[in-house]
């Protein structure tokens, strides 16, 4: 990891202008990569919505940026279940773009996450990664993530039965 370029990089949270850059990330990931498994690109009003209903139930969704004002990565926190015992649990969603993998983007966008959930009262992060996206699973295990379980054959992309792997980190 070159740490000279992970000190560039600037997280802020995510406005509306930079719906463009996240929907470009999530819609590369998308069509190149077997680890997210949607088949259909996504559009900005449905990331409108979606960043609007994280506002308005005060889910934190940051981008990061380059040197340039650049975004290079986004991430999440989401609602992990609907049932109310479920209010200091939650998803994290971590998207860097591909011409910035391994230079610590994830690893800022994730450690700025834990920060925000933290302050919300936030007690447990689920990660749900694709069990052969083994770069992530490693980045999640050094912020203290384990392995909670998995599911195998439950996912379909490009032609294959894909497995998820559930990774839970107590913050407390």
């Amino acid at each position: 990891m070159n740490t000279t370029q992970e000190t560039r990089i600037g997280i802020r949270e995510a406005a509306d202008a930079d719906l463009h850059s996240i929907v470009a990330i999530v819609n590369c990931e998308i069509a190149e990569s077997p680890f997210i498994w949607r088949e259909e690109p996504t559009t900005i009003e449905v990331r409108r919505d979606w960043l609007s209903e994280h506002r308005r139930l005060n889910q934190p969704v940051i981008v990061a940026t380059d040197v340039a004002g650049r975004v290079v990565g986004w991430a999440s926190l989401s609602s992990f279940r609907s049932g109310s015992g479920y209010r200091f649990t939650c998803e994290v969603s971590v998207y860097v773009g591909r011409d910035m993998h391994r230079r610590g983007v994830g690893r800022r966008l994730i450690a700025e996450l834990h920060e925000r959930a933290r302050s919300l009262g936030i007690r447990a992060v689920v990660a749900a990664i694709d069990v052969d996206h083994t770069s992530s699973i490693e980045l999640f295990r050094s912020f203290g993530y384990s392995e909670a379980g998995r599911l195998n054959d439950v996912g379909w992309k490009f032609g294959e039965w894909r497995s998820e792997v559930f990774m839970l980190n107590h913050l407390d």
